[in-house]
């Protein structure tokens, strides 16, 4: 008598085997992991930003001053900027800016303040002055940007890094204020604007930082003078000089 098989019986096979299994788990696994810091970086990246634009701003106001500032402490003399003309009674007549001594001082605090920022962003911040150890440009403690007073200092820091885009833009400005009666202040203010592009993990993003820097102020005594300045001749009102 013969024996008949089924059709099927070639296509019986045990339990799955415990490799196959890990592997199956492996790869959830490492898919939930992904979609997972996909939510979790989705999530932080507005307030990482925010927090790595206000930081960089900080940063580079600090620099820029104590670049201006350590150009002027070498020697250069301020009052050179203003040029004063009196009259035959050697009262001050007009004021004007000092074309010549105006480039100078421009052109080598735009050097200055290159040269510290280069220095920033490879981490040689000590040496500045402005913090007390060396290292990336800033960093965060993953629990700061929880906005959770717990977790504040807690988790792994992200770095925030910072690079010059372009030139650093600097101009000469001035202001002419009222001081008191018939006392009038010239004040040069330095204008510096630089661009930058602050980095976090997985995203970048360009600001420019602005800042308005005094470095000489000249009190002019009697009679206000006619001032010319960068915009042209300015003469401050005689009404608020009275009050």
């Amino acid at each position: 008598m013969g024996i008949f098989r089924s059709k099927n019986s070639r296509f019986r096979r045990g339990p799955i085997s415990f490799r196959y299994i890990l592997l199956i788990s492996f790869i959830i696994f490492i898919i939930m992991v992904v979609q997972g810091l996909w939510i979790v970086n989705k999530s932080i990246q507005p307030t990482l930003i925010k927090y790595g634009e206000t930081e960089t701003h900080k940063m580079a106001t600090a620099v820029m001053t104590k670049a201006v500032k350590d150009r002027i402490n070498e020697g250069f003399d301020v009052d050179s900027l203003m040029k004063v003309q009196t009259d035959r009674n050697g009262k001050v007549s007009t004021i004007d800016l000092n074309t010549k001594q105006v480039n100078e001082i421009l052109t080598s605090t735009t050097a200055y303040i290159e040269k510290y920022l280069q220095q920033v962003e490879k981490g040689d911040t000590k040496a500045l002055g402005i913090f007390e150890e060396n290292g990336v440009s800033m960093s965060v403690p993953f629990g700061r940007i929880t906005d959770n007073a717990l977790l504040g200092n807690i988790g792994p820091d992200i770095p925030i890094n910072f690079t010059p885009i372009g030139h650093v833009n600097t101009d000469i400005k001035q202001l002419v204020e009222p001081q008191g009666i018939n006392n009038t202040a010239i004040k040069i203010i330095m204008e510096v604007e630089v661009t930058l592009q602050v980095m976090i993990p997985l995203r970048t993003k360009e600001i420019k930082v602005k800042q308005n820097i005094p470095i000489a102020t000249r009190i002019v005594q009697g009679e206000v003078p006619t001032y010319y300045g960068s915009g042209g001749v300015v003469v401050p009102d005689k009404k608020k000089t009275d009050n």
